[in-house]
């Protein structure tokens, strides 16, 4: 992405101060370079990742000083949305740092109808074939992963905690700092946006460590949908609404099958 420059022009001297040229003023916002975004990065995931600690004391002293099943489904879900949540304001420090808007760094514009159709056409090409290699080959590439995770919520009583988790908070939050942070930076950089597109959607899908190889393609396969998606559009919102009608359709099945099917 260019860099984004405002130039102040001053009135030009006239003949009888010529002696005294004028300097132009110009102010160059820059986003953070490679290694600036991948040190910010990797800085909120710890951030996160000590979040998560804290929430764990937390948890252990509000309940008789009983460590968390981390399979808890409760604690699973909150602990998960507080180490998703706290990484946003390094995020946003970072961000302030370069003296950006929170808007033009991450990317929140407006979502053209014509991208957001194209859009949503690759993410369900993309979902019916791996729904089709499911049906035919018999191979999991997600869902079961999913019903079991929908199972577990509902006989713990948190079915709503999950909803939020996995339909708002996770869309919002992971493209915010892969498509949205990482995106900006790196697509400057010297990797360039070929190389920006393929490594965010790499670390994305390493972090899906929940699901199968199959379902690890598909979200790094994804993710390439996404990181296209959010370079031609130029809007990293287009990206969270694919990513929230994924994770909802997801979700949708997954209480189809649990709910009405089993």
């Amino acid at each position: 992405m260019s860099t984004m420059v405002a130039t102040f022009d001053l009135p030009q001297a006239s003949p009888l101060s010529a002696r005294a040229p004028l300097r132009e003023v110009r102010a160059e916002l820059r986003p953070w370079g490679f290694w600036g975004s991948l040190g910010w990065g990797l800085f909120a995931v710890v951030t996160g990742l000590f979040a998560a600690i804290i929430s764990t004391v937390v948890w252990a002293l509000t309940h008789q000083l009983s460590l968390p099943n981390p399979e808890d489904p409760a604690f699973a879900n909150a602990a998960g949305m507080v180490a998703s949540l706290v990484p946003l304001a390094v995020l946003v420090i970072a961000v302030k740092i370069r003296k950006f808007s929170l808007r033009d760094y991450f990317a929140l514009g407006g979502v053209p109808r014509r991208e957001l159709f194209l859009g949503i056409a690759c993410l369900t090409v993309l979902i019916v074939v791996f729904g089709a290699m499911e049906s035919l080959l018999g191979i999991d590439a997600g869902s079961k992963s999913v019903e079991a995770t929908y199972r577990a919520a509902k006989i713990a009583g948190v079915l709503p905690l999950l909803w939020l988790a996995t339909v708002v908070v996770a869309p919002v939050t992971e493209e915010l700092l892969f498509r949205g942070f990482l995106h900006r930076g790196w697509a400057a950089s010297w990797l360039g946006l070929t190389g920006t597109i393929a490594l965010t959607s790499a670390l994305w899908a390493a972090l899906h460590q929940q699901y199968n190889a199959i379902g690890i393609l598909c979200i790094f396969l994804m993710g390439l949908i996404f990181g296209w998606a959010r370079q031609r559009s130029g809007s990293t919102t287009l990206t969270i609404m694919l990513h929230a009608l994924n994770n909802l359709l997801a979700m949708t099945l997954a209480a189809v099958q649990i709910e009405w099917l089993s």
